[in-house]
């Protein structure tokens, strides 16, 4: 036996019989099949993110147009047009305050509920 030409399954870890073709990556199909669906449900999820990111900062240019910069609007503006709080792409300081990051805006939410909308 060639030991130079063993290879691992890219998901389970065990070796893949030497009968196989020389490009695979896995040792079954059933391998092959879980990690495509693994991969699959990832890439949906962060389509799912991407697509409440875009939809958030619509929403943060919509009020920002209207109110403007460092301007204190209420939190319920946001509410009723569905604004996920949950989906930023992290936070930065500005001004002293924490601000979670959209796109092409960022916000931060006070204990007050109101909120100011600032341009990246």
């Amino acid at each position: 036996m060639d030991f130079s030409k063993i290879r691992y399954c890219g998901y389970c870890g065990k070796m893949i019989p030497v009968t196989k073709n020389g490009n695979t990556k896995y040792c079954r199909t059933e391998c092959y099949k879980q990690n495509k669906a693994k991969h699959a449900s990832a890439f949906s999820r962060q389509k799912a993110f991407n697509a409440g990111l875009i939809r958030n900062d619509d929403k943060a240019d919509l009020l920002f147009s209207v109110f403007g910069e460092n301007c204190y609007i209420s939190a319920r503006l946001l509410i009723n047009q569905e604004f996920d709080w949950n989906i930023h792409t992290g936070e930065t300081m500005i001004n002293n305050n924490i601000a979670k990051k959209l796109i092409r805006y960022a916000y931060t939410l006070f204990k007050n509920q109101t909120v100011i909308i600032w341009k990246l």
